[in-house]
């Protein structure tokens, strides 16, 4: 934790992370959560430009479950990879796929799927029946660092924000999973990549999305909505026609 966040009194809210996406949409946008970070001395948790909404006015908002993704092994040209990788799926406690889906499932409900695809840009890495599986289960969006296709469908969704890289038609040429909820790296926009630890946050709308580390989760969401409750009395006094120099005496520099 940033030295200066050791520094202030940390708050914790006795509440889910249903009620905790539910705040942070109401009252968050992406400049309130990135002044609130910067409060609190973390200032490198802003990810790469590349990702982006299937929609304006999406905002993904929850508990970010890390996977890692691999290019896939043609495996016909190579004689018994096939039965080796199923044999240790099998000891592993099943097929990767199956693995991530149970994992969202034991999961809180309002898991964010974040997916390191290793800079594989070939495949489609997530469509809609998956997002409808994963839905179902509790997870509310996706983080994804590559393609997802079956836009139209996903688009339907009634609650599947879903940031991405770009898409894709084609699933062939393939993926495979290698990491369920262990640690990945993502292009990061400030610094080269951004960590993504199982359980930290994350926040997305049009302006961008960003990582809001586990431990201050609770603290940025109510510094977020203090600065909305602030906000909103000084859009009132904008809109009613302020003086310029009292609005900068009473609320200083906007």
């Amino acid at each position: 934790m940033p030295e200066q966040a050791q520094k202030q009194e940390i708050r914790t809210l006795d509440i889910t992370d249903l009620e905790r996406i539910e705040r942070f949409r109401r009252a968050g946008y992406g400049g309130s959560v990135s002044d609130a970070l910067a409060s609190l001395g973390v200032y490198n948790t802003v990810f790469s430009a590349r990702f982006k909404p299937l929609r304006q006015g999406m905002q993904l908002v929850g508990r970010a479950l890390p996977i890692k993704l691999h290019s896939q092994v043609n495996v016909s040209n190579l004689p018994g990879l096939r039965e080796e990788m199923e044999k240790r799926w099998e000891a592993e406690g099943g097929h990767p796929q199956k693995r991530m889906m149970r994992a969202v499932a034991d999961a809180e409900p309002g898991v964010v799927l974040c997916f390191d695809c290793g800079g594989d840009m070939q495949p489609a890495h997530f469509g809609e029946m998956s997002c409808q599986l994963a839905y179902a289960h509790g997870c509310r969006g996706m983080l994804l660092a590559g393609n997802c296709r079956d836009t139209q469908y996903v688009l339907k969704m009634p609650d599947f924000p879903m940031f991405t890289f770009g898409t894709r038609p084609n699933a062939f040429g393939g993926w495979m999973i290698t990491e369920v909820n262990r640690p990945i790296y993502l292009p990061g926009h400030l610094t080269h990549y951004v960590t993504v630890m199982p359980g930290d946050f994350i926040f997305g709308d049009n302006d961008g999305v960003q990582l809001i580390p586990k431990h201050l989760v609770d603290e940025v969401l109510l510094r977020v909505e203090a600065t909305f409750e602030k906000e909103n009395e000084e859009r009132k006094a904008l809109a009613a026609g302020m003086p310029i120099d009292e609005v900068y005496r009473v609320f200083g520099v906007l």
